[in-house]
């Protein structure tokens, strides 16, 4: 036989388990929230204004609360109209803070400040 026949399927097998690999690692698909919180949340997010507005409407942290706040940053871009420092304060503001350590958009979530070593 004709080792095309062969190697062929074992190429697309590999190509479909390649693509398949993040949803079987559990990797969320979270882009349908990220569209509803865009939705919501909009007016708190665009880049250019200052962040210091009233606080997220009410439909708004009703939102965030539902979602997976790090999925959404982790996929979430300047081209969705969003800052992603703006988006991370929402998410705190909603009580639902996305972790340190996280990237919201090109926003890099820093850590916690280091314990002061006071000595009496």
């Amino acid at each position: 036989m004709n080792t095309k026949v062969f190697i062929q399927p074992l190429v697309y097998a590999s190509v479909f388990a390649l693509l398949a690999l993040p949803q079987a690692l559990g990797e969320q698909d979270c882009h349908e929230d990220k569209v509803k919180f865009l939705e919501k949340c909009s007016w708190h997010i665009v880049p250019g204004f200052p962040y210091a507005r009233p606080s997220p409407s009410n439909s708004c942290c009703k939102a965030v609360r539902k979602f997976d706040m790090t999925c959404i940053c982790r996929i979430i871009t300047h081209q969705d109209n969003a800052d992603g420092h703006y988006v991370y304060r929402v998410s705190v503001d909603c009580n639902n803070p996305v972790p340190p350590g996280n990237k919201c958009g090109d926003w890099s979530i820093p850590g916690p400040p280091p314990p002061h070593n006071l000595q009496l």
